[in-house]
This record gives C-alpha cells, sequence and structure tokens, in this order.
C-alpha cells in the first residue's frame, strides 16, 4: 500500500510540473486567440500525462523489482544465518566434550603423577639406604664413590674421544693428498687465461724511413737526448719503417713510446719539443696508471670512492711490471682468481682470498724505487689503505716470512704458486738460468763426500751422487737437510726444489771352476 500511495504521489507531482511548464510556456503568446490558446494547453497536458503515466509505469517496476531482489536477499541471509547458527552449535557441542575428555584425563594424570611421586621418594630412600651400605663395605664415604665413578667415566670418556680424533686422523691422512690433487687440479681445469709473458721491447711502425731522419737528429743528437731522458735503448736500423724500444722498466719504456709517437707528428724536432713531448708522455701515463687502477679496484667490487689516487695509481703500476717476465696485474687476477676458486671448494672466506689473492704482490710497484722486500711493503701499502687484518695476513706472508695461521693465507700461496708454475706463466734470460743451474751444483759439491751433482728438471731437482766410502746411509738425511738449507739462504728461486742424495754401493766377485780329470763314460 505504502508503495502505490508513493507513486501516486510521484504522478501527481509530475502532471503538475507538467501543467505548470505548460502555462509558463504560453504565458508570452498573449496575443493567441482562446481557441488555439485552450487548443495549446490541451495538447500540452496529454503530452505530460503521458510521460506521468510511463514514469509511474518504470518507478512501479523498479519497486516491484527492488521488493523481489530484497526478499531474495532476505531468504539467503536467514538461510546463512541458520547454517552459521548450526555451526556455532556444533562447535560449542565439540569443544564442551573436548574439555570433558581433558578434565578427565588431567585426573588420570595427577592420580599417576602422585603414583610416580611415591615411588621416587621409595627409590631414593632405597637408593640411599643401598650406598650407605655398599660405603660402609668400601670404607669409603659417598661423596669419594661419586668422584671415583665420575673420574672413570671422565678417564673412559676421554680414551673414547683420543680413539675417535685417531682414527679421523687418520682418515684425513690418507685422503687429504687426494683430496687436495682433486681441488687444485678441479680449480686449473676450470681456469683458462694466455700467458701473461711482457715483451722486453716495444715496436713503433713509422709510414716512411725518412721519418726516423727528424727523430735521430744531426749527428744523432735527438737520439742521444732522448736515450738519455728516458733511460731506454732505441733501436732505428733493424728493420725499415721500424723503431724499436728496449727497456726492463716497463713505465719509462712506456713513456718513451709516447714521446717517439708525439714527434713523430712534429714536422721539425729540436730538443725542446723532444722535452716538451716527454713531459706531456708522463703526465698522460700518469693519468693511465691511475685509470687502470680504478678500473681494477672496480673489477674487484671494492668501493671506488674509498680509496685515493695515490692508492689507484700504485695499482696501476702493477701494469707496467714484471716477475721473470710475467705481468704482475695478469698474475695477480690469475691468483685472485685461483685463491677464491680453492676457497669457494674448503669453505674459506671467499672476500678475504680475492683481496689477498689480487694484493699479494702490489709491494713490487714501488720496491724498486723505495727498496726492500715485496712482500712486507705489501703489509705496510694495505694497512695504510685500511686492508682487515685477515686480508692483510692472507696477502703478505705468501713468501713464508711468518707462518700462515689461516687457510686463506694458505690458499693464496698455493694460487700464487699455481700461477707462477703454469707452463709458459714466467720467462728467464739463459744468462741467470745458467747462473742459477751451477749455483745449485757448487753449492752440493761444497760439501765432503759429494763426488757429483747435477740440477735437472729446469732446476727444481738436485741430484746429489755422494762417495760410498765417505758417507754411510745415516749421514744422507742430514746431508739433504743442509744442502737445502743453504739453497733458502743464498738463492732466490720461484716454487721449490727437491734434494735427491743418491749412495750407491757395489760388491763385484767371481766363481771360478777348477778344470779336473774327465770322468769316464759309460760305454754302451
Amino acid at each position: 500500500m505504502l508503495y502505490e500511495t508513493i507513486t501516486i504521489i510521484i504522478a501527481f507531482g509530475a502532471l503538475a510540473v507538467g501543467l505548470l511548464a505548460g502555462l509558463f510556456a504560453i504565458k508570452p503568446k498573449i496575443k493567441l486567440s482562446i481557441e488555439e490558446y485552450e487548443r495549446q494547453a490541451s495538447t500540452r497536458i496529454n503530452k505530460t500525462e503521458e510521460e506521468a503515466r510511463k514514469i509511474k509505469t518504470e518507478i512501479v517496476e523498479r519497486i516491484q523489482n527492488i521488493k523481489t531482489k530484497n526478499l531474495a536477499d532476505e531468504e539467503r541471509f536467514k538461510e546463512q544465518f541458520k547454517r552459521i547458527e548450526n555451526l556455532v552449535l556444533s562447535k560449542e557441542d565439540y569443544l564442551s566434550r573436548k574439555k570433558q575428555k581433558l578434565e578427565d584425563t588431567q585426573k588420570i594424570l595427577d592420580g599417576e603423577s602422585a603414583f610416580v611421586e611415591e615411588l621416587r621418594k621409595k627409590n631414593q630412600d632405597s637408593r640411599g639406604a643401598y650406598v650407605q651400605k655398599l660405603s660402609q663395605k668400601a670404607g669409603q664415604d659417598t661423596e669419594q664413590v661419586k668422584r671415583d665413578i665420575l673420574h672413570g667415566l671422565e678417564k673412559d670418556l676421554e680414551m673414547e674421544k683420543e680413539s675417535k680424533i685417531r682414527k679421523y686422523e687418520e682418515y684425513i691422512t690418507e685422503d687429504r693428498e687426494r683430496i687436495a690433487k682433486n681441488i687444485i687440479t678441479d680449480a686449473i681445469q676450470r681456469y683458462s687465461s694466455p700467458t701473461s709473458v711482457e715483451k722486453r721491447t716495444d715496436t713503433i711502425i713509422v709510414p716512411r724511413d725518412e721519418i726516423k731522419g727528424k727523430i735521430i737528429g744531426r749527428g744523432g743528437e735527438i737520439l742521444k737526448l732522448l736515450e738519455e731522458l728516458t733511460e731506454t735503448d732505441i733501436i732505428f736500423n733493424d728493420a725499415p719503417n721500424t723503431i724499436i724500444i728496449a727497456c726492463f722498466d716497463l713505465i719509462k719504456k712506456h713513456v718513451a713510446k709516447e714521446t717517439i709517437e708525439k714527434l713523430i707528428k712534429e714536422r721539425i724536432v729540436t730538443p725542446e719539443k723532444v722535452r716538451a713531448a716527454m713531459e706531456a708522455a708522463k703526465n698522460e701515463t700518469a693519468k693511465t696508471l691511475i685509470k687502470i687502477g680504478y678500473d681494477i679496484i672496480r673489477k674487484l667490487g671494492l668501493e671506488y670512492k674509498k680509496y685515493p689516487e695515490e692508492f689507484a695509481r700504485i695499482i696501476g703500476r702493477l701494469q707496467f711490471r714484471t716477475s721473470y717476465g710475467q705481468n704482475i696485474v695478469k698474475h695477480s687476477m690469475e691468483v685472485c682468481n685461483f685463491t677464491v676458486m680453492l676457497g669457494s671448494e674448503i669453505g674459506a672466506n671467499v672476500e678475504t682470498c680475492k683481496i689477498g689473492g689480487f694484493f699479494h704482490d702490489i709491494g713490487k710497484a714501488i720496491d724498486q724505487e723505495v727498496g726492500g722486500s715485496h712482500d712486507v711493503l705489501t703489509k705496510e701499502i694495505m694497512e695504510k689503505y685500511g686492508f682487515s687484518e685477515e686480508e692483510i695476513h692472507a696477502a703478505w706472508t705468501h713468501h713464508d716470512s711468518i707462518p700462515q695461521r689461516t687457510a686463506e693465507a694458505l690458499l693464496v700461496k698455493a694460487g700464487d704458486a699455481i700461477s707462477a708454475g703454469r707452463p709458459g706463466a714466467r720467462a728467464e734470460s739463459i744468462e741467470k738460468y745458467l747462473e742459477r743451474i751451477r749455483a745449485l751444483e757448487s753449492i752440493s759439491l761444497s760439501y765432503e763426500g759429494v763426488s757429483k751433482s747435477y740440477a735437472i728438471s729446469a732446476g727444481r731437482e738436485v741430484r746429489v751422487i755422494t762417495d760410498p766410502s765417505k758417507l754411510q746411509d745415516s749421514d744422507l738425511p742430514d746431508l739433504a737437510k743442509n744442502i737445502a738449507h743453504e739453497i733458502e739462504e743464498n738463492l732466490s728461486y720461484p716454487g721449490k726444489i727437491k734434494i735427491n742424495i743418491i749412495r750407491h754401493t757395489q760388491s763385484v766377485d767371481y766363481a771360478n771352476r777348477v778344470p779336473g780329470p774327465a770322468k769316464a763314460g759309460k760305454k754302451s
């Protein structure tokens, strides 16, 4: 009923609005005739009534739809509420039963606990009486008996622990060499890099041979000045269109090359232009060192802004430093990679392995200028620029200046040996090689009882032949130890050298058959 009343009110309201709109619409046309006025008014009223009927129909339909939807929602909510109510009732029933079961269980546990407590008291009383009787029979008090029992158990546990540790050590001793070889072999096989031997000469190609003339100067004065300023040997006549620069100091060689390349572009070469070109080459080289250093710092994953240009310059100098012909930057990166691979296999600190491996030879960047052992200089440089104690120890102890106390330090030493010992990794002049071979043999021959000495395997083994009439077998271990110690003290060499002592004895005798009378044979 309420809905119908609302509908009628809305319809009449719409009708009234329509009538008013019609009146206002025809008001300005006063001059129309009354019949025309009535006709227009009737038309507008009919139109308004039609619109009012349509609006009424739409409103009735909407109200009916809303009513139907509300009824459906009401039914659905009633069903949902009923399900929830049933679920709550079932949960309450379940909880009630659970609570009752827990109460029953608690009563049983309380009874059992009382019984167990009673048994415990009886057991303690019986144990006390038993211990008292044992003490009386043994003639010792209770505390002494306890101490004896605990001491016996402690001794048994200690023996068992020692036995297990001994077995484990025996197992590790048997397998450690095999495991170590497998880890090292795997690391070497995983790493692939060309050898890093640096040439002692640089070659500059000139477009025409006539250009060499202005570099040489009248009477060779420009050439002499260049060699004097750069401290290098400059060769012009070995090959056409070629200038060769030779020097053991790679930085000086680089500066000389940059200087000559600048002078080639000059139309006329004068001493002043030589000095200016060399100064420019030095400045460019200094910037190059810093750039190389920062590139390596980024490659290592270190914080770029933490380190000053001076430290980057020291790292960059390694690019122009060699050891046995091996480029130090490439060698340091190899040691870094090998150490990280080995460290990851055994669970060592990979970051310490990386820093210790790369910076182990950083002292070689300045050892030629300031003097001193490069490993000690490595320690000083790393301390100055804020590396941790573990990283410093891993880096500078690879030549056994002090015993290695961490796994990372031992791995750096192993990585250095792998990098230096790779075939073709290092080059050595024939003069130094022969000098080292002769020194090894002469040290062995200086000992009494040594008859011959041979350095074999490129100087990695010394085979010593002894006189068996002067030395006994018991003397050989001490002789090998003394020779090895003197070699360590007096010679510089990569890797290790094996001392092989040989004592050979030979006894000769002959069995001669004395001819006798022939035995008579049987006649057939």
